[in-house]
């Protein structure tokens, strides 16, 4: 993997931060999902999304005190509040970070708002 991320500081008030599992997986998932459309094994994997398991994210995230039944109750939460969706596929699961393109902006998305910024700022290039 390479990249990187964006998290708001406001992730600090979201119902699921105190949720050390909840928010561990979400944000496992986060990082994992992917940042541009892919095919994988016969499987389009969108922007947003991760094909994963219950026993892959665990070896993921090298956690031995995490257990399936804790994935499984994380992304239950996650599903109930609609931060992710999910549905089987082949043999696993594809996950979809329901509102993604909120959470990270296109590199490009990025770049542009800094232009804006630094242009707003009094700068000019």
């Amino acid at each position: 993997m390479e990249g990187w991320i964006s998290l708001h500081r406001k992730i600090v008030d979201w119902e699921w931060y105190s949720d050390t599992i909840t928010f561990r997986v979400f944000f496992h998932l986060l990082i994992t999902a992917n940042h541009k459309d892919m095919y994988w094994k016969g499987i389009t994997i969108k922007r947003g999304q991760t094909f994963t398991s219950y026993q892959h994210i665990i070896d993921e995230m090298k956690d031995k005190k995490i257990t399936i039944k804790n994935v499984r109750t994380a992304i239950s939460h996650l599903k109930k509040t609609g931060e992710v969706a999910t549905k089987v596929a082949g043999n696993g699961l594809l996950v979809t970070i329901v509102n993604y393109d909120l959470y990270q902006a296109t590199q490009k998305e990025t770049a542009d708002h800094r232009a804006i910024k630094w242009q707003a700022s009094g700068n000019k290039q």
